[in-house]
C-alpha cells in the first residue's frame, strides 16, 4: 500500500471517528483533507458512500427518526432538489475555485456564533417557506462542495431544536443528499467496478472509526475534540484559499 493510499484511509478512519464522537462531521473533515490531493469533484465522489453509511448508522440509533421525518419532510425534499442542482453543476463545470467555495463554507461554520443573524421570528412565521429556502441552499452547497452543515446549523440554532433531534434531522438531510449525489454521479458513469471494490474497505474503515468514536463518546473530553476539530478546520480553510490562488 503506497503512502498516499494509506493517508487516504487514515482520513476516512479519522473522519468516521469524529462523526461518531460528535454525531456529525464526516464530510466536513474528509472533504477538505482529501481535496489537498485531489479535485473537489474527486473528493466528493470518494466520500459519498462512507458518508451515506455513517449517516444511516446515526439515524438507525435515533429513537425519533420517524417523527423528525414526518415533521421536516419539506426541508428534506428541497435538500434533494438542491443537491441535484449543485451536483449536476459540479459534474458539468468542474473548477479549482470550488476549493475557495469550500473554504468559505467552512469559515461560515466556524464564525456562526459571531454572525449574530437572527431569523427566529421569520422561521416561525413562515415555517414552510424557510424550509424550502434552507433546504434548497444547503442542498446546492452540498452538491457543489459536499458540506451543508453550516447552513443547517443556522437553521437548527434558529429553531432551538434539542440536541438529539437536531442530530437526527441533519443526518437525514446528509443521507438524502448523498443518495441524490450517488444517483447523479452514477448516471454520468462515474462508478466503475474498480471504484466499487475500492469503496468496500473505505466504508469498512469509516464505520470502524464511527464505532470507535461512538463507543468512547461518553469517556472522552468532547470539548477537547471540538477544539481540535475547529483548529484543524481553520488550518484547512486557509490552506484551501492559498491552494486555490497558487496552483
Amino acid at each position: 500500500m503506497d503512502s498516499l493510499l494509506l493517508f487516504q484511509f487514515s482520513i476516512f478512519l479519522f473522519s468516521g471517528f469524529i462523526h461518531g464522537v460528535l454525531g456529525f462531521g464526516f464530510p466536513l473533515v474528509a472533504t477538505p483533507l482529501l481535496s489537498i490531493f485531489v479535485s473537489i469533484k474527486e473528493a466528493v465522489l470518494l466520500t459519498l458512500f462512507p458518508t451515506m453509511f455513517s449517516n444511516a448508522q446515526i439515524i438507525k440509533k435515533s429513537g425519533n427518526f420517524r417523527a423528525v421525518l414526518g415533521e421536516y419532510w419539506l426541508l428534506i425534499v428541497f435538500v434533494i432538489i438542491g443537491s441535484f442542482i449543485g451536483t449536476s453543476f459540479l459534474i458539468e463545470f468542474d473548477s479549482t475555485y470550488y476549493k475557495l467555495l469550500l473554504a468559505i463554507v467552512i469559515l461560515l461554520y466556524l464564525n456562526k456564533e459571531k454572525m449574530k443573524i437572527s431569523l427566529e421570528r421569520t422561521i416561525f412565521n413562515n415555517p414552510k417557506k424557510m424550509m424550502i429556502i434552507f433546504g434548497l441552499i444547503s442542498g446546492v452547497v452540498s452538491g457543489l462542495v459536499n458540506i451543508m452543515l453550516p447552513v443547517l446549523v443556522i437553521y437548527v440554532l434558529e429553531m432551538n431544536l434539542e440536541k438529539e433531534k437536531s442530530f437526527t434531522l441533519m443526518n437525514f438531510c446528509f443521507l438524502f443528499s448523498k443518495i441524490t449525489q450517488i444517483v447523479i454521479f452514477g448516471s454520468y458513469g462515474n462508478f466503475t467496478l474498480n471504484f466499487a471494490f475500492f469503496m468496500v474497505p473505505v466504508v469498512i474503515v469509516t464505520l470502524f472509526g464511527l464505532f470507535l468514536g461512538d463507543k468512547i463518546r461518553n469517556h472522552i473530553d468532547e470539548k477537547l475534540y471540538k477544539k481540535l476539530l475547529i483548529s484543524l478546520l481553520w488550518i484547512l480553510s486557509f490552506y484551501l484559499i492559498f491552494d486555490t490562488f497558487t496552483l
